[in-house]
């Protein structure tokens, strides 16, 4: 698996990509991190976490 980005990790899922943001930021998933554009990059770990 590959870094994929908010908007393809919310297509994978079935997720909104504000769904995903708000579940970081209560802490459900880990802090996703982020490229140097400041884009969110979901790395494996993160992609099974999910």
């Amino acid at each position: 698996m590959t870094d994929l980005t908010i908007t393809d990790v919310s297509e994978k899922y079935y997720l909104k990509p504000d769904t995903l943001r708000y579940y970081e930021r209560i802490g459900l998933i880990l802090a996703v991190p982020r490229k140097k554009n400041g884009n969110r990059y979901y790395n494996e770990g993160l992609q099974n976490w999910i």
